[in-house]
């Protein structure tokens, strides 16, 4: 990949992560996301469903064991 693709990817993942941290800061309502406990499981989720990935791109970064129990968590709710 060369310097000008990188950077072009880069720029596309930046918003994306601020979202996610946006959030997890509106969940902590106010406490540091230092001091937070949080479910790395769903923080991954979060992102591969930020970033749009298909679901054969989230399985290979979930895996399959994590990805059968967030179809399984998200199921119930």
């Amino acid at each position: 990949m060369n310097q000008s693709a990188t950077q072009n990817r880069q720029s596309q993942l930046v918003p994306v992560l601020a979202k996610i941290r946006e959030e997890w800061q509106q969940a902590a309502a106010g406490e540091s996301l230092l001091n937070m406990d949080a479910n790395v499981g769903l923080m991954l989720a979060d992102i591969v469903n930020s970033l749009g990935l298909s679901t054969q791109e989230q399985a290979l970064v979930l895996g399959k064991e994590l990805l059968d129990e967030l179809n399984q968590v998200l199921a119930v709710h």
